[in-house]
């Protein structure tokens, strides 16, 4: 029963992806372009160039990198710091730069687009590509005229090019910290590359100040169907894996924020539980989604989280509910514990404790009764501390 649910989940992933469009910008009139992106201010940008100097790059200051997912008919508008929010009220669209607080606190924020290999019909076309160069489609790719080419395309997977990507640009990195962001198929980018860049640090091959410190799963996806490719387990079954073996023993920070129906397959996994449980798990309401537009919650995850560092750390509170002999007073609905939740202006030390704590947290209306759900302003969000009986940790 789980199984054909996935199906039917995965399919509705499909046709929400399939009516979507992006808004980003237009890529440069080539047959292939892909790689490293550092941005500044209001959707100004310069590839990363081996040998080149970088306006937007400076190897001493704390650095993000956000890996996008699936694009189906989108490669030549693959997305962008800039923004576009829905304004339901006026029944149009307002921009924000999502990048603008990272770039004012002194960080290079980047993204790696493989856009020209995540834009397949089908999404476990383009998620086969993140883990080998040899499926059925091989690494395809689409160009600008909206067909598929092969003349030219790389002989190793997206991992390999993130990697290859990554390291060259970070070739000189002396910076404090470094973070990853991966949205729907990107989560198992950021995550196969951090489990590479361990395995190369712990063979000293590379300096130990190029592992993340901290790495953010945005509504990620892994389909719910076995991989040749990986010995007949899922993508989802070595993901979790790799952060339970390999990346949480390096003391590494891992949040996870689901914030759609799309990426319910991933969540009826038997082994979910257990995962939760040892990271920072965080169910996000964008309400100023419409509620069938999944698609634009499903974006919301990495839209929050970048524009969230703008704002203070989101308060927590514990719900609550007072009775009395007559009835149940509501108007008190959450108590603060005068802590905060998880987002990305929440601090690493805090993180790290909330991932020893037998918690997970969800977005909902905070005791001064304002819903931050019905907006992307993150300044009025308040989390909700609930209790993980799903897996006693030890």
């Amino acid at each position: 029963m789980a199984f054909l649910t996935a199906i039917v989940l995965v399919f509705i992933f499909l046709v929400a992806f399939d009516q979507n469009e992006s808004n980003g910008q237009s890529v440069e009139e080539s047959k292939l372009d892909y790689g490293l992106v550092w941005y500044g201010r209001n959707g100004r940008y310069q590839k990363a160039t081996v040998g080149e100097t970088n306006r937007y790059f400076d190897p001493k200051k704390p650095t993000i990198i956000f890996i996008h997912g699936w694009m189906p008919d989108q490669v030549g508008k693959p997305p962008t710091f800039m923004v576009d929010f829905p304004e339901p009220t006026k029944n149009s669209t307002y921009t924000l730069d999502v990048a603008a607080s990272w770039v004012d606190a002194d960080w290079n924020i980047g993204i790696f687009y493989w856009h020209p290999f995540s834009d397949e019909e089908f999404v476990w076309d383009a998620e086969d590509k993140i883990w080998t160069p040899n499926e059925e489609a091989s690494m395809r790719y689409r160009a600008l005229d909206g067909n598929y080419h092969t003349e030219g395309m790389p002989a190793v997977n997206v991992t390999q090019l993130l990697l290859d990507a990554y390291l060259k640009a970070t070739v000189n990195f002396a910076g404090p910290e470094i973070r990853i962001a991966g949205h729907s198929l990107g989560n198992q980018l950021a995550v196969n590359l951090t489990s590479d860049l361990i395995e190369k640090a712990n063979t000293g091959s590379i300096s130990r100040n190029l592992l993340p410190t901290r790495i953010a799963l945005l509504d990620p996806f892994w389909s719910p169907f076995p991989k040749p490719y990986l010995e007949g387990l899922e993508t989802g079954d070595v993901i979790q894996q790799k952060i339970e073996d390999e990346i949480l023993p390096q003391n590494i920070l891992v949040e996870w924020y689901h914030s759609s129906w799309l990426t319910e397959s991933t969540m009826i996994r038997e082994d979910i539980p257990n995962l939760k449980a040892q990271v920072v798990y965080a169910e996000l309401d964008p309400r100023y989604c419409d509620l069938l537009d999944q698609v634009c919650k499903h974006d919301g995850a990495w839209h929050l989280y970048f524009l969230s560092y703008g704002s203070a750390p989101p308060p927590e509170c514990v719900p609550v509910e007072v009775s009395t002999e007559f009835s149940i007073d509501t108007s008190t609905t959450c108590e603060p514990t005068g802590k905060v939740g998880p987002m990305a202006s929440t601090s690493n030390q805090r993180i790290a404790e909330m991932m020893k704590s037998p918690y997970y947290w969800v977005q909902d209306i905070g005791p001064d009764g304002i819903d931050g759900r019905l907006t992307p302003s993150t300044d009025d969000d308040w989390f909700h501390r609930l209790l993980n009986d799903d897996v006693e940790l030890e």
